[in-house]
């Protein structure tokens, strides 16, 4: 699964990395975060008429028939989408269907289990730049209320090289890609939901990524090896 990731982009990278057409000024809310947790808004990035658009995203998709009495206690985690089961979930079916975004990342982590006490943080980072996680979103909106947008992360299984660490991996797409992964027909997107085959750096973090309230640059630290 991918149940943290980071986000250590600026406005203007975002902007040249994933060729941005729209919005011409950043959102308020965009800022770099080193320890993406599930429910923080993020951006993500969908087609837009001939080009591409940018918008804040939650992390855990609600989907777009949720009935408002449901919103608060939604029965099972929707941050990640499997691909063995997106085209058929009927969370995601919909959203695979139509609506398959991008979203800007600069790794993730994962926690390898060493103990029956003890597991131990790794980032894992692509060399390709520039990268994106492939993507599901939905727009919520009941009775009135404001639009809600949110999304999902797709996963694979692991590569060969992360498979020590994590069974899952998220679907990891590169430059070439984005537009068949955003615009191509459901089938095509399908056949590109493999683990990624590219070189990824992956090294031992804090401790301290943990706990969703520490954000900050240090999380990406090389720890000591014990």
């Amino acid at each position: 699964m991918c149940g943290r990731y980071t986000h250590n982009l600026t406005w203007e990278q975002i902007v040249n990395l994933y060729r941005l057409t729209l919005p011409d000024e950043p959102p308020e809310a965009l800022k770099k975060n080193f320890n993406v947790a599930p429910t923080t808004v993020m951006p993500i990035i969908r087609p837009a008429g001939n080009g591409r658009e940018l918008v804040m995203a939650g992390w855990g998709l609600i989907p777009f028939w949720l009935k408002p009495d449901q919103l608060a206690k939604q029965p099972y985690s929707t941050i990640n989408a499997r691909s063995d089961r997106i085209a058929t979930a009927p969370t995601y079916r919909e959203p695979f269907k139509k609506r398959r975004c991008i979203v800007p990342a600069t790794g993730w982590y994962e926690w390898q289990k060493v103990s029956a006490k003890i597991k131990r943080p790794y980032h894992f980072q692509p060399k390709s730049t520039p990268f994106a996680f492939g993507g599901v979103y939905d727009a919520w909106g009941a009775d009135g209320q404001a639009k809600v947008t949110s999304f999902s992360i797709v996963t694979t299984d692991a590569a060969p090289g992360t498979a020590a660490y994590h069974d899952r991996m998220p679907l990891v797409l590169e430059e070439g890609q984005f537009d068949d992964w955003m615009r191509g027909p459901p089938e095509d997107a399908a056949a590109m939901m493999q683990p990624y085959g590219g070189a990824i750096d992956l090294w031992q973090v804090p401790d301290a990524v943990g706990n969703v309230r520490n954000k900050g640059p240090e999380l990406m630290e090389r720890a000591a090896l014990l």
